[in-house]
């Protein structure tokens, strides 16, 4: 089994590196980093005891047929925590012990800058996730203090265009860059102020809506209904993959009850309609749907790109192997587990208490396993058991016939703790 050490390097400067982290690197027998990070520990890449990192996925595969019995050590920017490498690391390597060293996040180091506190902000990332003018807004609507890592598309000028084109003139913003480096910029205002300015890929951007009422612009309002609107199945592309119909799907919806920051687990996500539909429905949450099934996942792409679901992230790999080190949801829809329903649900029992549960069963056979686990499964309890049958109408010559799809139960559950990890 490998031994593994994620290690926070601080937001940049090798004054903010803790001195447990500096410890750790020293005792490991082999340490991964890109370069900026490895100059910042005072290291130098020698291709035998030190890597730089490259692409990560190549470098975490590389890491694979090295020796179990070396300790090795990941540097990483910031803190470990947050929105970082772990959780791929936790993926790829689903056996191994994987420790974690704390870092000052640069999340941390630019509201000390600002003199902010963080008890009420929410912390969001353009990295790798197609933010959108709509999403943006809407979580500044909804809490009054947001921080945003940005990335070299949607830069704080970016974000200062949305804001004056959705109306939110009245917030207050301030962006960073470089912190904790010689070259450290912040700039503070309006949105209209920031418009025109220019930055770096790495920045960050701090909004305070200072409204007591939350009001949203008329603008908002519009894109607001926008994001709601349910969806036809006309609207998804489709091939072979089995796709939950429109009517199933809402009410799918409607049971699974998700708030604006909800984090849903879609397994066994297809052609990806409950994926999107929800995504739309938690802006300022997350939805990870997994799926193995090649001409699945083919489809699942183009879907999440034509509808352009920012919150939305595609995990590849069969379940219950695929959901180590996935972010605690805050609920789940199994659409296709297979055989491995069991192995699914144990998963979530061990994630602790509270999280809501929607199985979809098709056959006869799921609908009993499901119904006997959600019985006899320490930390998990049924609350709700419901079959939908959908008929629609079917012209038979002069006259009109109503036909009717397979039925769909919903068992609908919850943990309840009782597993530990």
């Amino acid at each position: 089994m490998k031994d593994i050490i994620i290690i926070g390097g601080g937001p940049g400067d090798a004054d903010y590196i803790l001195p447990a982290a500096r410890r750790v690197a020293e005792q490991c027998d082999l340490i991964i980093g890109d370069g900026r990070l490895l100059r910042t520990f005072g290291l130098e890449a020698d291709e035998t005891h030190i890597f730089e990192m490259g692409p990560m996925t190549k470098r975490l595969e590389w890491l694979k047929g090295q020796p179990d019995s070396l300790k090795a050590g990941i540097l990483v920017s910031g803190d470990p925590l947050m929105y970082s490498m772990f959780r791929l690391v936790r993926r790829t390597f689903p056996e191994a012990e994987v420790r974690i060293i704390p870092g000052i996040g640069s999340v941390q180091a630019f509201a000390a800058r600002l003199g902010e506190s963080m008890e009420e902000a929410k912390i969001i990332s353009a990295h790798g996730r197609n933010m959108t003018g709509e999403s943006l807004a809407a979580a500044v609507c909804q809490y009054p203090k947001l921080f945003i890592l940005c990335d070299n598309e949607r830069t704080p000028e970016w974000v200062a265009g949305q804001l004056v084109n959705m109306g939110l003139t009245a917030v207050d913003m301030a962006a960073g860059s470089r912190i904790s480096y010689p070259d450290e910029r912040i700039l503070s205002g309006s949105p209209k102020q920031l418009l025109g300015t220019e930055w770096p890929a790495l920045s960050l951007v701090m909004i305070k809506n200072q409204r007591d009422d939350k009001e949203q612009s008329p603008a908002m309002n519009g894109k607001q209904s926008a994001v709601q609107k349910l969806l036809r199945d006309d609207e998804f592309l489709r091939n072979q993959t089995p796709m939950t119909r429109e009517e199933v799907r809402w009410i799918i919806l409607g049971k699974l009850n998700l708030s604006p920051d909800s984090v849903l687990w879609d397994v066994g996500a297809g052609t990806g309609s409950v994926s999107i539909e929800c995504a739309r429905h938690c802006p300022l949450g997350k939805v990870i749907a997994v799926e193995k099934n090649p001409t699945a996942l083919e489809i699942l792409y183009e879907n999440r790109k034509q509808l352009a679901s920012d919150n939305m992230e595609i995990i590849e790999g069969a379940a219950p192997e695929a959901l180590e080190g996935l972010e605690r949801p805050t609920h789940v829809f199994v659409g296709g587990a297979g055989r491995a329903l069991k192995g699914i649900l144990k998963v979530l029992c061990q994630k602790g208490p509270g999280i809501k549960v929607v199985i979809a069963c098709v056959t006869l056979e799921t609908m009993i396993e499901a119904c006997q686990l959600a019985e006899t499964m320490e930390g998990l309890e049924k609350t709700e058991l419901l079959t939908i049958r959908i008929e629609k109408e079917r012209p038979v010559g002069s006259y009109h016939l109503m036909e009717g799809g397979h039925p769909v139960t919903l068992l609908i559950a919850r943990t309840c703790g009782g597993q530990e990890e």
